[in-house]
């Protein structure tokens, strides 16, 4: 096998989903590309690292990858069997009709008896399908794509509005124009892989294609570098973009920028920006889901007696409230429709009486209170 997922992890074959995702983030973080500008080889090593963390976090993935890993087929860059592409020959066998290729069957190989197909094992993890090529590229754009924090005030996420954020992002260089080699030059192709950016190694009945290691896989070289880039093709930019916030987000929610973030290897494609929404707490209401809860003083006399009261709602409206007489401390009043409205509906507004019993009263509002507590 020409890649080790687990090694490349440093974590055990047996390792549970938490310990895995905890080796990822601490690998990550020390080799990401923000924490070494300028240093190739950490970038390829984070790389690797992501290319490795999408496989084995993934339940299915992670499954036939141990299939593989298991049969020693695994390659870096895809892998042909005794001179075959299973790209090519993802066929069902078996029954006396069943195909065979190069003197045997595909099934002789692994074993087992009636349909077998190529599929159920490389599908997903080898690009075999439709579908698997697109997981595959769905989780490379989601290993590539950039992540901010927004924080907002509490009203803005109750109105919606727009918000602009700075974000550092690689952009293709404008003195190269994106090539990497110095203006005037041209980029070679890889003698040593054509260009194809991989060569094939046998091992044994395998045929596994690994990355080029004169190119790294890019299938040119570059004799003299860009002066502004140094060969990077990219340079580092920082860049103001408007996030549009809509209304009654709550905190914690994530918002996709797509196409905002860094270019996808030579796709001429953009990964996204995933940003998360910070929501600043407000002093008077309290947020859950879409229902907003807030307490409001009442002086002890009134709260027996009886009175109307305003109080002020989330879009800065202010409605009456009718408080019966002999109300007590605590009691809570429902405003329906009056919470937050978003794509998941309209919630309540939940108003709370506290009871304040002020320290000085006189002889009649003594009376009233000693009244009210006996008959409580």
């Amino acid at each position: 096998m020409s890649k080790d997922y687990y090694h490349i992890l440093g974590v055990e074959e047996s390792a549970s989903s938490d310990q895995i995702k905890k080796a990822y983030r601490e690998l990550a973080k020390k080799y990401h590309p923000d924490a070494n500008r300028g240093n190739a080889q950490a970038e390829d090593r984070f790389k690797e690292i992501s290319e490795a963390y999408s496989v084995v976090s993934d339940p299915q993935k992670r499954k036939q990858y141990d299939q593989m890993r298991k049969y020693g087929g695994l390659g870096a860059g895809g892998f042909n069997f005794g001179g075959f592409d299973f790209g090519k020959y993802r066929q069902h066998t078996g029954g006396a009709g069943r195909k065979r290729t190069g003197g045997f069957s595909f099934e002789d190989l692994f074993g087992g008896g009636g349909s077998f197909d190529l599929g159920d094992i490389f599908g997903d993890l080898f690009g075999g399908s439709h579908a698997g090529r697109q997981q595959s590229q769905s989780a490379y754009q989601d290993s590539t794509a950039l992540f901010s924090e927004l924080t907002i005030p509490f009203e803005l996420a109750i109105q919606g509005g727009r918000q602009i954020i700075n974000v550092t992002r690689e952009e293709a260089c404008k003195t190269c124009k994106g090539t990497g080699a110095k203006p005037g030059t041209k980029p070679e192709t890889c003698p040593s892989c054509k260009g194809q950016g991989s060569i094939s190694v046998s091992q044994g009945f395998f045929a596994v294609n690994r990355t080029c290691p004169n190119c790294y896989g890019r299938g040119k070289l570059i004799r003299d570098v860009c002066p502004t880039c140094h060969g990077k093709s990219q340079v580092r930019t920082t860049k103001k973009l408007a996030v549009t916030i809509p209304a009654g987000i709550d905190d914690g929610a994530k918002l996709r920028l797509r196409g905002q973030g860094n270019p996808i290897g030579n796709t001429g494609k953009n990964g996204d920006i995933v940003v998360t929404i910070r929501v600043t707490p407000h002093r008077f209401f309290k947020r859950d889901k879409n229902n907003v809860y807030c307490e409001v003083p009442l002086d002890i006399i009134r709260a027996i007696k009886g009175t109307k009261i305003r109080v002020k709602t989330v879009y800065n409206k202010k409605i009456e409230i009718k408080i019966p007489p002999r109300t007590g401390n605590k009691k809570t009043f429902r405003l329906k429709g009056l919470g937050i409205t978003n794509k998941k509906g309209t919630g309540d507004q939940f108003v709370t009486i506290n009871v304040i019993r002020r320290t000085k009263l006189n002889d009649e509002e003594k009376k009233i209170v000693d009244e009210f507590e006996k008959n409580k």
